[in-house]
């Protein structure tokens, strides 16, 4: 120790005596020679100075081009930078917090190992953005855990990480999911109708309706039974008027019939008349249509049975859309007229559950979708479920699985009509909304795009009443 102590005082000396050696030259050097001394401390302490300077400059600049961009182009500031850092923040949150997140929302099991209690969550597979602002999250599920453990716990899920809404959808074969959080809403704005070219072809296979909440365009077979529910002012006409403004070319050129009923006293479809091939505003002129549709379905399925499975619109056999308006009216609220609400019931039914084969579809609008005021809503294919009064009534259009997923229809503001929950053939659930048809789009659709032709509704003459008898006969008859 005493020897690394001596070695250590040497090394200090020889510190000492090198710094001195240091000082003493440049004394030396000051007084041999003054004044290439005095250039060379000028030259290094320009340079230093120098250096500052563009240092601070530097700094300057990197802080005023932020600011000035932020104020000057706000948008793009947002869009560019403070966008991309926050979601940044927020994808880093959840992988680095992603046990403790599992445990959280109960997703996590605590289990006993050789080493003591271990807690084993479910791995996280996979996490990234989608636009518009969707954080699409693939968990691989535990030994034991099924998907529907995950959607019991999504409510939980979307307060922790903090999202607007969260949607879990399953994988094909049911053994896992994906869980999206949406941070915005890309439906908060209203979508606009385009008005069709007049040189569009006829298309009868799907409507585009809207956009997606993924921002895609909404896109719905059109020869399928639908059935759309909505309170009042949720956009059900929207949903109406989209049908028939893509529906439009293939009437005007015959390939495709609208029958509509419009309960409300022609309130609704009255400005476009013209696009109807046959036109009811009463119960009694509505059960005729539909018992004409049947026999004409009826008909048309005994011509093509032996020749084909399905039928092929054309000019002389179309497609016949059979729209209904207030459909309550003619499945519960006539039952003071049993007759007539019996023979509503059964073309409804005739036409559900025989139309699809031979080209005869029914697309109903209605308030109320329990099953006593539509008995037949469990034929309808696909349905649409607008804003909604109660959890309840989303069940019954949509199914309590897809209530559970994220279908909240009885959460929608009344400030955003049209928008809606689409349930599909395949049992998908869509978050929609409904593009919006001005009045002055319905009345030039009526006129450019009218049918070629229309079938008015005859209704059978009252049988006469029977001649009262009079009094000198009634008199005999009861002497």
């Amino acid at each position: 120790m005493l020897s690394g102590l001596r070695w250590t005082g040497r090394g200090i000396r020889h510190g000492f005596a090198e710094m001195w050696w240091w000082i003493a030259g440049a004394f030396r050097f000051l007084i041999r020679a003054p004044g290439r001394a005095v250039i060379w401390t000028a030259g290094t302490v320009y340079s230093y100075l120098s250096q500052t300077w563009l240092l601070l400059v530097g700094l300057t600049i990197v802080a005023l081009v932020p600011a000035v961009w932020a104020r000057g182009w706000p948008y793009s500031y947002q869009q560019r930078v403070v966008h991309p850092a926050w979601r940044r923040r927020i994808r880093r949150s959840v992988r680095k917090s992603w046990a403790g997140l599992m445990e959280a929302c109960g997703l996590g099991r605590r289990v006993i190992a050789p080493t003591g209690t271990e807690l084993r969550v479910p791995g996280l597979h996979r996490i990234g953005w989608q636009d518009p602002d969707v954080l699409v999250v693939v968990p691989q599920l535990m030994v034991g855990q099924t998907v529907e453990d995950v959607v019991t716990a999504s409510e939980r899920l979307r307060v922790a990480v903090g999202s607007r809404q969260v949607r879990i959808i399953p994988n094909p074969t049911h053994t896992g999911c994906t869980v999206r959080f949406l941070f915005a809403d890309p439906l908060a704005a209203v979508v606009d109708a385009r008005f069709p070219s007049p040189n569009l072809a006829p298309t009868i296979h799907s409507a585009e309706m809207g956009v997606t909440e993924d921002g895609q365009p909404w896109r719905i077979p059109i020869p399928v039974s639908t059935l759309t529910a909505g309170c009042t002012g949720s956009g059900k006409a929207s949903a109406m008027w989209m049908l028939l403004l893509n529906l439009a070319p293939a009437i005007r050129s015959g390939l495709v019939q609208v029958h509509g009923v419009d309960l409300k006293g022609g309130m609704e479809l009255g400005l476009g008349t013209r696009l109807c091939t046959r036109y009811a505003t009463t119960p009694d002129q509505a059960v005729i249509l539909l018992e004409d549709a049947v026999q004409a379905m009826t008909a048309r399925a005994a011509t093509l049975a032996g020749h084909a499975r399905s039928h092929t619109p054309s000019t002389a056999a179309p497609l016949v859309v059979i729209l209904i308006d207030e459909l309550a009216m003619l499945t519960s609220y006539l039952s003071n007229q049993r007759d007539l609400f019996q023979r509503a019931d059964k073309a409804l039914r005739a036409l559900l559950g025989l139309g699809r084969a031979p080209g005869f579809v029914v697309w109903g609008f209605l308030q109320d979708p329990r099953k006593d005021t539509v008995p037949q809503r469990h034929m309808f294919t696909q349905t649409i479920a607008l804003r909604l009064r109660e959890r309840e009534e989303v069940a019954m259009v949509l199914s309590d699985g897809a209530v559970a997923a994220g279908a909240a229809c009885h959460k929608i503001p009344r400030t955003t009509p049209g928008v809606g929950y689409a349930l599909t053939e395949d049992g998908d659930v869509t978050r929609v909304r409904c593009a919006f048809v001005a009045d002055d789009m319905i009345r030039a659709l009526a006129v450019h795009f009218r049918a070629p032709v229309q079938i008015p509704i005859c209704l059978p003459e009252p049988a006469p009443d029977a001649a009262p008898m009079s009094r000198t006969r009634t008199a005999r008859s009861r002497s």
